[in-house]
């Protein structure tokens, strides 16, 4: 079998604006000649943080706990959101942290960027860590917004993946990057 090669566009056509998201179709020719119509997500970036406490007990990570109208359950996971038009996702993901939790980090690091599904969607996760966070006001929450802060210490959060309260696939993917970064993935 031949190695992959690209698709070439012929077309595209905008099916639904959904506001945060637009779904396309995309009419395509393989280099062999071979056709298809496919359909993407056109979304933009997303970033999502780590934000860390150093408490007397250890490491804690801010999280949030707030519904989920996809899965219609409550979700705890780490601050984040949608890297607006021309924004950096380092100012994104310090922004998000501040208007949701009150916390501001001392120092961001970059953890690593993934796409959250390359076969119909079209951006990026970006992933960061926040060392240093202290408590420096309320948040700021948007209209439809109810979030609940929560410190959760570094190994519990880790332990959790995948429990009940802990399935956010991206949430998995940055506290793998997380563990990469603290040299607890051997």
């Amino acid at each position: 079998m031949d190695a992959p090669g690209d698709w070439k566009e012929l077309k595209r056509s905008v099916l639904a604006d959904c506001r945060l998201f637009r779904v396309d179709s995309s009419e395509r020719i393989a280099e062999d000649g071979r056709q298809g119509t496919f359909y993407v997500v056109d979304a933009p970036d997303w970033a999502g943080v780590i934000p860390v406490v150093d408490t007397p007990e250890g490491r804690k990570f801010v999280m949030i706990r707030q519904y989920r109208h996809g899965t219609e359950h409550v979700s705890i996971e780490f601050p984040g959101g949608v890297v607006e038009k021309g924004e950096d996702p380092a100012n994104s993901v310090a922004r998000e942290l501040l208007e949701e939790t009150g916390y501001r980090a001392d120092m961001l690091v970059p953890l690593g960027v993934l796409s959250p599904n390359p076969a119909f969607m079209t951006n990026s996760f970006h992933a960061y860590v926040a060392e240093g966070c202290v408590l420096e006001r309320p948040q700021c929450l948007d209209e439809q917004e109810n979030i609940e802060v929560v410190l959760v210490p570094e190994n519990d959060a880790i332990d959790l993946v995948g429990g009940e309260d802990y399935g956010h696939a991206l949430m998995t993917a940055a506290l793998f990057f997380y563990a990469r970064y603290r040299g607890l993935s051997r």
